[in-house]
């Protein structure tokens, strides 16, 4: 599987609203979960707002006023509570524009309410702050929209005598009016803060999927793309002995079997994600591969030179090199040798690099690219080049310590 296009097509997490945007407020292009999950914010906070209402329908009442203004008073508040209960359905499917309308209207109703209920109304408009908030979309538009509120608050204070809207209260109302609207931004921002790092979660999640499908693709390359040649090699092998050698092609073909059932367990351990290269069975394995091939294989016995942190390493590198050889090289002579940080595999073959010397870093195919990117993983140099033997040269030197 090429890394690239795991990238491509892992999901992509959702982006959060932009800076100047209500996150809680959902946009003309929302599905009906995203409409849903906005209207459960919207409901939740307005219901609490209308809850603080009751202290205004308490003072009218208490006023000294008939019960026939009492009732037309409250009737006409009712009538602004539902409109401003319901608005939210008008603006989620309508452009800034249409929204802005919404809440213009909205403000001409809480400003008809003085002619109602008198300098009292300015206690109704911090609802106008609350729409505004949580349903505009814009940032500025709840701000454009809280300053007019406090100056219209401050002009019907300059109207009735500061020292009248000083006692009965209502001078406080630009307060609480701004009070409103910088909660309405500080728990703006919270809520973008908070799609932020759902977004950085999910982000982390994806990245997480696309590591592991790069990790098992390498795995399984690893595994089988070795593990079939080998069994190619030696069927043809037994073919070709079947009738002057039939001892021999039994002996292939069991070797066959062997590997075919050793290649389903590594199949298994990579799924599970447990499996570790042994360097001493990969130099088993090569040497009966190359045998097989009737290659002549000068190669260390056993991988005890190796760094013990290094062998996992080397045995990955030996195996792809190995088949490298037996695939592509054409080479009749291989030889392996093995440092405590080094290994390097060489062939007489012609499957030699046309440039890159020794040092340059592998940008090669699946196999090489998979070798590299465990390389970089323990801090090793991957290169390849021309060997001695006049073939290729694979080798990997990890750093001293």
């Amino acid at each position: 599987m090429d890394d690239v296009s795991s990238v491509r097509e892992a999901p992509r997490a959702s982006r959060p609203s932009r800076s100047r945007s209500f996150p809680w407020a959902a946009a003309p292009s929302n599905d009906a979960a995203e409409i849903a999950q906005a209207r459960r914010r919207w409901y939740g906070g307005a219901v609490f707002g209308l809850l603080w209402q009751s202290l205004l329908l308490i003072a009218l009442w208490t006023d000294g006023g008939s019960f026939r203004d009492h009732l037309t008073a409250t009737a006409s508040l009712a009538l602004v509570y539902a409109f401003f209960m319901v608005a939210p359905e008008l603006m989620w499917r309508r452009a800034l524009v249409g929204r802005v309308v919404v809440i213009g209207f909205f403000a001409l109703c809480s400003g008809l309410l003085l002619a109602v209920i008198g300098p009292l109304a300015v206690w109704s408009w911090l609802l106008l702050v609350s729409l505004s908030g949580f349903v505009a979309a814009r940032l500025w538009v709840a701000m454009a929209v809280t300053g007019l509120t406090v100056a219209g608050q401050l002009a019907v204070a300059a109207v009735i005598g500061w020292d009248t809207a000083s006692a009965s209260g209502i001078l406080f109302a630009p307060l609480i009016t701004i009070s409103v609207g910088a909660s309405m931004v500080f728990f703006g921002r919270q809520r973008e803060a908070e799609d932020r790092l759902g977004v950085a979660q999910d982000e982390i999640t994806r990245l997480a999927v696309v590591e592991e499908r790069a990790r098992f693709s390498r795995d399984l390359h690893d595994v089988l793309g070795h593990s079939l040649t080998v069994v190619t090699m030696k069927s043809e092998l037994a073919a070709r002995l079947v009738d002057s050698d039939p001892v021999r092609a039994k002996a292939e073909m069991q070797d066959v079997e062997r590997l075919a059932r050793e290649a389903l367990q590594g199949l298994r351990q990579a799924v599970s994600g447990y499996r570790e290269a042994s360097l001493d069975a990969e130099l088993l394995s090569a040497r009966a591969a190359l045998s097989a091939a009737q290659i002549a294989a000068e190669l260390p016995a056993s991988g005890d030179a190796a760094a013990a942190d290094a062998r996992s390493l080397f045995a990955w590198v030996l195996r792809e090199g190995v088949t490298n050889v037996l695939r592509h090289a054409g080479a009749s002579a291989v030889r392996i040798t093995i440092s405590r940080t080094a290994l390097t595999v060489e062939d007489d073959g012609t499957g030699s690099l046309d440039g890159p010397a020794v040092g340059t870093p592998v940008f090669g195919g699946n196999g090489l690219r998979g070798l590299r990117e465990r390389a970089d993983a323990v801090g090793a140099t991957l290169a390849t080049g021309t060997s001695d033997l006049g073939g290729f040269l694979l080798r990997v030197e990890r750093g001293r310590r």
